[in-house]
C-alpha cells in the first residue's frame, strides 16, 4: 500500500509532468534559458527549486537521507498539482509567454533529475536522457549519473534572491492562494456544482489578507475556482462563499465548457498532437449550433478547430447530452 501511494505520488506525477512538457514541446528548439520570465508561477516554481536544492543537499551532507528525501515529495506535489495545472493554459497559447513555460519547465526537470539520480536513479536517467535529447543535436548523452551534484547556480541564485528580495513572502503568499483555492473548490463540490461551470461572484472572509491587491494570484484564483470577480467580505459566516445564482448567461459559459471538454477527449482517443489542427462536423439542435456560434472563437483556440461544419446527420462520431442539448461529433483533419 505505501508503494502504490508513493508510485501514484510522487512517480507517475512527475513523469505526467514530464508527458506534458513532451506533447507541447516537441522538437522545438528551446534557446530562451535565461530565465528572464516575468510570469509568477515561473518565479516561484523556481525559487521553490532553489530552496529544494538547498535543502537536500544539507541533509545528504549529514547523513540524514529520510530528512533528505522528505521535500522531494512536497516539491513533486507543487509542481504537478499547482504549477503545471496553473500552467496549462500557456503551453496552448503561440507567444513569448508559451516559451517561458517551456523553458522553465525543461530548466526544472534537468535540474530536479539530477536531485533525485541518488534516490530514483531509472526515473532520473529517463527524464534526463529525454529532455536533453530534445533540445540536443548530440546523438549520444552523457549519463544523469555523470553529471555533477546540482548546486545553487549563481544566475538562476540571483535571479530567484531577486524574486525573494522583492518579494520575501512569495512562498507564504503563494500558500494562501492555495488555501483559498481548495477552500471555493470545496465550496463548490458542498453546492454541487461543477468546476466548468462559471460563477459570478467569489467571497474570501480575510479583509487583511496578504493578497488582497496582489491581481496575479487574484487572477490564480479566478481561473482555478471559474469565478467572473473576487471581493474580500468580513460580512460571510465562513472563510470563502460563492454566489450560487447561474444566470443564463452563465450557464451557456457553463455549456461550452462542458463541451470544450468533450471535444479535447475526442482528441486524445484520436491520438492527436496539439499542434494538429481539426475540421468538426456537427449535428445538433438550433439551440446547440447557437451555442457552438456564440463561443466558435474560443472553440478554435481551445481545441485546435480550424472549420467546423454543420451536418443534418452523421454516422460515426461521439455523442453526448449537455442539459436539454444533444450533440453528434466527428473529428477530421
Amino acid at each position: 500500500k505505501s508503494v502504490d501511494e508513493i508510485y501514484k505520488k510522487i512517480i507517475l506525477r512527475l513523469w505526467n509532468v514530464y508527458k506534458f512538457y513532451e506533447l507541447y514541446a516537441g522538437k522545438l528548439q528551446t534557446t530562451n534559458y535565461k530565465l528572464q520570465t516575468t510570469n509568477l508561477l515561473d518565479k516561484w516554481i523556481i525559487a521553490r527549486l532553489e530552496e529544494l536544492k538547498g535543502e537536500v543537499s544539507k541533509w545528504m551532507d549529514k547523513y540524514e537521507l529520510d530528512k533528505a528525501v522528505k521535500p522531494i515529495s512536497d516539491f513533486v506535489d507543487d509542481l504537478s498539482t499547482w504549477y503545471l495545472r496553473r500552467s496549462r493554459e500557456r503551453f496552448k497559447n503561440e507567444n513569448e509567454d508559451k516559451e517561458n513555460a517551456i523553458a522553465t519547465t525543461r530548466y526544472v526537470l534537468l535540474e530536479f533529475s539530477k536531485l533525485i539520480a541518488p534516490f530514483m536513479p531509472f526515473m532520473a536517467e529517463m527524464i534526463y536522457q529525454n529532455v536533453k535529447r530534445q533540445t540536443s543535436n548530440v546523438e549520444r548523452i552523457k549519463s544523469v549519473h555523470l553529471e555533477n551534484w546540482p548546486k545553487l547556480k549563481p544566475l538562476i541564485s540571483r535571479f530567484a534572491e531577486k524574486i525573494l528580495k522583492r518579494d520575501k513572502k512569495l512562498f507564504e503568499k503563494m500558500a494562501e492562494t492555495r488555501k483559498i483555492c481548495s477552500l471555493g473548490l470545496e465550496a463548490r463540490q458542498k453546492a454541487g456544482i461543477k468546476v466548468r461551470q462559471s460563477l459570478a461572484l467569489f467571497k474570501i472572509k480575510n479583509q487583511k489578507s496578504k493578497i488582497k491587491n496582489h491581481k496575479e494570484l487574484l487572477n490564480l484564483i479566478k481561473d482555478e475556482i471559474n469565478v467572473k470577480e473576487i471581493i474580500f467580505s468580513d460580512k460571510i459566516e465562513n472563510e470563502v462563499e460563492i454566489d450560487t445564482i447561474i444566470t443564463p448567461e452563465l450557464k451557456k459559459e457553463g455549456q461550452s465548457r462542458e463541451l470544450t471538454r468533450f471535444i479535447q477527449d475526442l482528441r486524445k482517443i484520436s491520438n492527436l498532437t496539439p499542434d494538429q489542427k481539426i475540421v468538426l462536423e456537427i449535428t445538433t439542435s438550433h439551440e446547440g449550433k447557437n451555442l457552438i456560434e456564440k463561443f466558435e472563437s474560443e472553440f478554435k483556440k481551445s481545441v485546435g478547430v480550424e472549420k467546423i461544419e454543420f451536418k443534418d446527420v452523421i454516422e460515426s462520431g461521439g455523442e453526448i447530452k449537455i442539459d436539454e442539448m444533444n450533440f453528434r461529433i466527428k473529428i477530421g483533419k
